[in-house]
């Protein structure tokens, strides 16, 4: 009977102390992108209600997804599926959260049209995994490697550039359309990613995005006809 009785004392002496001890941030990369604010702010409390104290770090895009196949973060708010799967240890999580267009951005006034992708003379922002999304016969331009989304937009107004290669939906489309003439090279989808460590966790996260989803694309559709 002591026996158990001390075996229930250390059970509950240790279950104490590791309550007691601050748990370990879930670090989570954001790409800073026009209109995606809102995913992370979906993302943030898929993780609080999972238990988790939700850290969130803003990273230019290739970096995010180097620091998350090495494990040095736990995921990333919102990805290119299609870019990446490519990278061993990331785990690309289903469901799709939007279809997006992979599109040929243009300053006003100039053609604009897919042909420009093979003229030789034209400088076009982007960068490597964009341009690895279009057929590589097809691309002949001249790339100007950008790993900072936020200032593609800066230098297309800035007559810096022409022409830039950029991932947008609906609404930024509509954001778009004010500026730049836009031509849609490319459907894609984008999804939520995690570190492979995490693979206990997918079907808790994978049956919180299917609940959430449908009122969170409601909501942002409503924000986008009233802006």
């Amino acid at each position: 009977m002591k026996t158990w009785i001390f075996i229930i004392y250390l059970l509950t002496f240790y279950s104490f102390i590791s309550s007691a001890q601050p748990s370990k941030p879930f670090l989570m990369t954001h790409i800073v992108y026009p209109d995606i604010e809102d995913y992370s702010d979906l993302f943030l409390e898929i993780y609080s209600e999972l238990g988790f104290k939700v850290e969130i770090i803003p990273t230019p895009s290739l970096r995010g997804l180097i620091l998350l196949n090495d494990g040095v973060v736990d995921s990333d708010v919102v990805r290119l599926g299609e870019i990446a799967k490519k990278y061993p240890n990331v785990i690309v999580v289903k469901p799709e959260l939007k279809r997006v267009s992979l599109s040929l951005i243009c300053a006003k006034g100039v053609p604009c049209n897919r042909s420009v992708l093979a003229d030789k003379r034209v400088s076009i922002l982007a960068n490597d995994r964009m341009i690895g999304l279009i057929d590589n016969k097809e691309f002949k331009s001249i790339r100007v490697d950008n790993e900072l989304f936020s200032s593609v937009l800066s230098m297309l107004k800035a007559d810096r550039y022409h022409y830039a290669i950029y991932v947008i939906d609906e609404m930024i489309k509509k954001h778009f359309d004010q500026d730049f003439q836009i031509i849609e090279l490319k459907k894609l989808s984008i999804n939520h990613i995690i570190h492979k460590k995490h693979i206990g966790l997918l079907p808790q996260i994978q049956e919180k995005i299917r609940a959430k989803l449908p009122e969170f694309n409601r909501k942002r559709l409503a924000n986008n006809n009233n802006s």
